[in-house]
């Protein structure tokens, strides 16, 4: 059986029918993960025998008539969600050893479906970033060019066939460029839709658990499990009396997409050619294009770094080597702090953690965090605004092909590419990356944005065959 050309129906149906056992798809994908890992550095962990004791469980359970939606699927864990089965890095090479008492929300629901976790995959130092540069462990090798980086492990994963799906972390956009760089899709839910419970994360106030596969089709299947009302998380609240979901036939005449011309404006002509030619595409299938404007990617971007360096310097401050972390080595107390921090924060952590203490600082507060807040909700009152002239947006999920790996960027650059998904992000919209063409043999993203719980139209709609990636099916 190969994942990659296989939905997770397809394979559920394969496993309890008898035609292929849980335990012989996990330790098949064990291998597999073995090999492609030695060269793409995809896992931090892989689980091995523990992966294997749970698909025996899942083959007494259908043996007995269990009827599970997921049985035998096996998942890739980003590294910052806790699973107390394999270490929980966070992105730190300190806490590499680290066993977590508790699995995340999100885990626990898929495991209860029958999915196997088959490891925890890299990720950028304390999770900041969208590109694995800064993981302690080394960078994630793109699939499709040895020489690029991949910028989500797990869409590396997916990208390989090691997995149908992986359950990853976004906060700036990091699933979601890495779905697009990867040449796969990736989901980003409304806020509150999927429990938080046991995500480590820098950036309390935008971070999500997105899902990404091979195919909208599997992320449908996976959404529904994951979605709910989840006591240890308040933001699941929304979710309490059931989701309303938004939901329109993307084949309608009715349905208009937005095409904010501006935001193009920022890319380079040839990457720009694919989103025209997907547009045009999507006009000539009968939609309805509108143009509109969104003029504050740029200060929305702005907005969000000014936020999440903030809120990562809160955030670290529990990492001093006595309440959580290694603990350095020194009689005095000053510097037991430093030595345990700088073990620890790698580069972009201490640097984030220093800027975001300056932002803090007497007579900074006002100048720019509450001004960040202003932005943040201006922000969100403008993608409120699109929608009520269009029912989705179109945007770029990338604003550049995936980085070389030995070249040399500034780390103001690289908060650059986040343009245009931490507005995104700050909008608490749904967003959906899939396939949009290619420029140099490479994948190119694009972003689908809803309004709240419009997943199921951005699904239909990223799997509906466009011409131009937006996954080939009929």
């Amino acid at each position: 059986m190969e994942l990659r050309k296989t939905s997770i129906h397809q394979a559920v149906e394969a496993v309890q029918q008898g035609e292929i056992t849980a335990f012989e798809l996990i330790e098949k994908t064990l291998k597999n993960c073995s090999v492609l890992d030695e060269g793409l550095n995809i896992f931090n962990s892989i689980a091995g025998i523990d992966a294997l004791e749970q698909a025996k469980a899942i083959d007494q359970k259908n043996e007995k008539g269990g009827n599970l939606p997921l049985a035998g699927i096996p998942v890739a864990v980003k590294d910052d969600l806790c699973y107390g089965v394999l270490p929980t890095s966070l992105g730190s090479a300190a806490f590499n050893e680290f066993m977590s008492p508790v699995t995340a929300a999100a885990v626990e629901r898929l495991m209860d479906a029958g999915a196997v976790v088959i490891g925890k995959t890299n990720l950028d130092d304390m999770g900041q970033g969208s590109t694995t540069l800064s993981s302690p462990g080394g960078p994630t090798v793109n699939p499709w060019q040895a020489e690029r980086t991949a910028g989500s492990a797990g869409a590396a994963a997916v990208a390989t066939g090691i997995c149908m799906f992986a359950l990853e972390s976004d906060s700036g956009g990091a699933q979601r460029q890495g779905a697009s760089h990867c040449g796969v899709v990736g989901l980003r839910p409304t806020t509150g839709r999927v429990s938080r419970y046991g995500l480590n994360t820098h950036c309390s106030s935008f971070a999500r658990v997105g899902i990404t596969a091979f195919s909208c089709e599997n992320i449908a299947g996976v959404l529904d499990i994951l979605s709910g009302f989840d006591e240890r998380d308040a933001a699941t609240a929304v979710c309490r009396e059931g989701i309303t979901e938004i939901s329109k036939i993307p084949n309608s005449d009715k349905l208009t997409i937005g095409y904010p011309v501006n935001a193009f404006d920022f890319l380079e002509p040839e990457l720009r050619e694919v989103f025209e030619k997907a547009r045009d595409e999507f006009a000539e299938r009968g939609y309805k294009i509108a143009e509109i404007d969104l003029g504050l990617l740029r200060e929305g971007l702005q907005a969000y770094y000014v936020i999440a360096l903030i809120e990562a310097s809160s955030n670290h401050a529990r990492f001093d080597g006595i309440r959580f972390g290694k603990t350095g080595e020194s009689e005095i107390l000053e510097e037991m702090y430093q030595h345990s921090r700088a073990e620890i924060l790698g580069k972009e952590a201490r640097r984030r953690s220093i800027f975001g203490t300056y932002l803090l600082s007497k007579g900074n507060y006002d100048q720019y965090y509450r001004q960040a807040l202003k932005v943040w909700k201006m922000v969100r009152q403008e993608f409120k605004k699109a929608f009520d002239q269009c029912d989705l947006l179109m945007l770029p999920a990338a604003k550049k092909l995936p980085r070389l790996l030995n070249e040399e960027y500034s780390f103001l650059d690289e908060y650059f590419e986040d343009l245009f998904c931490a507005p995104v992000s700050l909008s608490g919209m749904p967003a959906l990356t899939v396939p949009a063409g290619q420029v140099n043999q490479l994948p190119v993203g694009m972003q689908l944005v809803g309004p709240p719980f419009s997943e199921k139209t951005l699904l239909a709609l990223g799997s509906w065959d466009t011409g131009t990636g937006p996954l080939s099916q009929e």
